[in-house]
C-alpha cells in the first residue's frame, strides 16, 4: 500500500506528461500517481510507469467528479490533489508526510511559487514569456515587428517570488491571495494557518477526504475548490 496517492484531474492539459514526469523525478516516499484524463487523451502521451495509474473518460465528468474517481482507487492513508501543470521540490512528498504525522485533522498545502513553464521562441531567437501563441512581436532594428512564427520552449522553472503561503476569500465569496498575512506573527515560520486555499495542491487523509465530502459534485464540475476544501476543514 502506498504512503500517498497523488490525484490529478486533467482536461485538455498539454503539461500532464511533464507534470507526471516531474513528480516521478522528485518523489522519495512510496507515492503513487492516479491521473484522470477527463474527456481527452494526453498529447504528448504519458509514458507507462508502475507508479502511475491512468483513467480515461471519453466524455468529461468535471474536476470534482474526476478527483473523486481517482480517490476511489487510492488505498493510501493520505491523498494529495494537484493540477496537471505543476512542478515540485525534491522530496516534497516525504517532507509533507513527515510534517502531517499526528495531525490527521489537518488539510495541508505546500508553499506555492509561480511556474515559468515555457517561452515562445521564433527563428530569430526572440523570446516571449509564456502566454497566448502567435507571431513574434519583437522589434527589429528597422522598427518593424519580427512576425516570425513561434514555438513553445519548455523551461519548467520555479520563479523565486512570490512565495504564497496564505489565502483568504471575500464576501462573494471569491478566492484571494493574502500576502499581508506574512507580516503578522501568525504568518511566520515554516507552518502557517490560512483562511482559504489555492486549489492547485492540497493534502489530507483519505478518510477525512470522504468524511468531509471534500469534492462535493453538487457544487459544480469546477471552480472554488480551494474555498470548499478550506471551509469544510474549518467547520470539521
Amino acid at each position: 500500500m502506498s504512503d500517498l496517492s497523488i490525484l490529478i484531474p486533467a482536461r485538455n492539459e498539454i503539461f500532464l506528461a511533464q507534470t507526471i514526469a516531474n513528480i516521478l523525478e522528485n518523489i522519495e516516499s512510496d507515492s503513487e500517481i492516479i491521473a484522470v484524463m477527463d474527456g481527452y487523451w494526453a498529447e504528448p502521451p504519458v509514458p507507462q510507469n508502475s507508479r502511475v495509474t491512468i483513467i480515461h473518460h471519453p466524455q468529461s465528468l468535471g474536476q470534482r467528479a474526476a478527483t473523486n474517481q481517482a480517490a476511489k482507487l487510492s488505498q493510501a492513508k493520505y491523498v494529495m490533489k494537484c493540477d496537471a501543470h505543476c512542478a515540485f521540490a525534491k522530496g516534497f512528498d516525504t517532507k509533507m508526510l513527515e510534517t502531517i504525522q499526528g495531525h490527521d485533522d489537518w488539510t495541508m498545502a505546500p508553499l506555492m511559487k509561480n511556474l515559468h513553464a515555457f517561452d515562445w521562441v521564433c527563428a530569430n531567437d526572440h523570446r516571449r514569456y509564456q502566454g497566448p501563441s502567435g507571431p513574434c512581436k519583437a522589434r527589429l532594428p528597422d522598427g518593424q515587428e519580427c512576425g516570425q512564427e513561434t514555438s513553445r520552449d519548455i523551461l519548467w522553472q520555479p520563479k523565486p517570488s512570490p512565495n504564497s503561503v496564505s489565502y483568504c476569500f471575500d464576501s462573494s465569496p471569491h478566492f484571494q491571495y493574502f500576502g499581508d498575512f506574512a507580516k503578522r506573527p501568525q504568518g511566520q515560520g515554516d507552518i502557517t494557518p490560512t483562511m482559504s486555499l489555492q486549489g492547485s495542491c492540497w493534502m489530507l487523509t483519505r478518510d477525512k477526504y470522504w468524511e468531509l465530502e471534500i469534492c462535493d459534485e453538487q457544487f459544480g464540475s469546477w471552480g472554488s475548490q480551494g474555498i470548499e476544501v478550506a471551509v469544510k476543514t474549518w467547520l470539521s
